[in-house]
């Protein structure tokens, strides 16, 4: 996961919980099954992480990382407004492709209702996430590109909502669709309804 600020052992916890996770569903993630697949004791898994949770957090904080570097780099990046749209899609399609069970991490949202450190987590990603999107569409209605009537809110929602949308159908049919074909679709079709006509590129 290329992970930041990790010492070797907590970047092999974070990717072997992302195996369970990925196998077992959140349900099945237990400290027992993880110590056991590393080969270290329960309380030697707790001199890394001081709990299960803490784990959690720290998969969804390289998530946070890693998504906010990408969407830095596509918002300065001199693609047009609506590459840098369908960038967002390929972008976050191919990093859940390649940690599935990040998905069922993140958008479990109700699992963790009582878990404010995770929620909280999970609510500054995706005010990161509406912060870049906006800043995409912004730039496409000041080019004249994306329709300047629909409210700013609106659109960055249906962006974002379609994603989380999408990977959510994706994790619960069990990866059973190519979630890379439908998120490259989605977008074409986000950018035409977003679209002054005659504009879409």
């Amino acid at each position: 996961m290329n992970p930041v600020e990790l010492s070797e052992r907590q970047s092999e916890i974070l990717e072997r919980s992302i195996e369970i996770i990925a196998e077992k569903g959140i349900q099945g993630f237990t400290t027992r099954e993880l110590s056991r697949r590393i080969g270290i004791s329960e309380p030697a898994l707790y001199r890394h992480f001081d709990s299960k949770h803490a784990i959690l957090v720290a998969i969804l904080e390289q998530f946070a990382i890693w998504s906010s570097r990408v969407l830095q780099e596509i918002v300065q990046s001199d693609r047009s407004p609506e590459n840098k749209l369908r960038a967002f899609f390929l972008q976050h399609t191919k990093r859940f492709l390649e940690y599935p069970a990040t998905s069922g991490i993140f958008f479990a949202v109700e699992i963790f209702m009582d878990q404010r450190e995770l929620i909280d987590t999970i609510s500054r990603v995706m005010e990161s996430a509406e912060g870049y999107v906006r800043s995409i569409l912004d730039e496409g209605i000041e080019s004249g590109i994306f329709r300047r009537e629909v409210p700013m809110q609106h659109q960055a929602m249906t962006v974002l909502g379609t994603l989380r949308l999408l990977v959510t159908r994706w994790y619960l049919s069990k990866y059973q669709f190519d979630l890379a074909q439908e998120g490259a679709a989605l977008a074409e079709s986000i950018i035409s309804l977003l679209s002054v006509a005659g504009n879409k590129r």
